[in-house]
């Protein structure tokens, strides 16, 4: 957010809702959030972030579509990666802290996954976190489940969108990725 902040393409976290809103489209355009290198699960440091698919007809709010769907993509793509690892699908993802709140990009992120998104109620669930490891720790839970405590989600995400056209906009992503990977690995 920061970055988009800094070249002037959103003012404030808030302008990817009023942006790239809900019914917004890309325009075609394609965004790869790899700015500090690809992570999991492809692994590529060198990758660098992109827009692909740019065109005269280009406007800011396709740009900011982009975002949220390369976002929402990049999650979703690491968590198939985990739900193969289980060898399973994921049901529900729960989600916190500051992107937690766009709803475009919640909508997105479960569009994508073809799972429920669930937001945790505070924006502080990682300090919460510490605090249940430390009464684990302690001894003054005698387990996970109840260092945690019991909670409900602020709102729920449920998909939007076909698995067809989850499947072809995850397709369109693998191959912006798959560019950025070819681009990094040229001497």
């Amino acid at each position: 957010m920061s970055w988009l902040q800094r070249i002037g393409l959103l003012q404030r976290p808030t302008d990817l809702d009023q942006f790239g809103g809900l019914h917004a489209e890309s325009g075609g355009v394609v965004f790869v959030p790899s700015l500090a290198g690809l992570a999991a699960p492809f692994w590529r440091p060198a990758a660098r972030g992109a827009f692909l698919g740019l065109s005269l007809g280009t406007e800011r709010s396709h740009l900011i579509r982009a975002v949220v769907d390369g976002i929402a993509a990049q999650v979703a793509y690491l968590a198939r990666a985990v739900a193969g690892d289980l060898g399973t699908p994921l049901t529900r993802l729960r989600v916190d802290g500051g992107l937690s709140r766009s709803r475009v990009l919640m909508q997105a992120q479960a569009d994508l996954l073809q799972a429920s998104v669930e937001v945790y109620p505070s924006p502080h669930a990682t300090a919460l976190g510490v605090a249940a490891l430390a009464r684990l720790g302690v001894g003054a839970a005698p387990n996970a489940a109840a260092a945690v405590g019991g909670w409900s989600p602020a709102v729920t995400y449920e998909p939007r969108i076909s698995g067809d056209e989850a499947a072809a906009r995850m397709q369109a992503w693998r191959r912006a990725v798959e560019t950025i990977i070819h681009l990094s690995d040229q001497p």
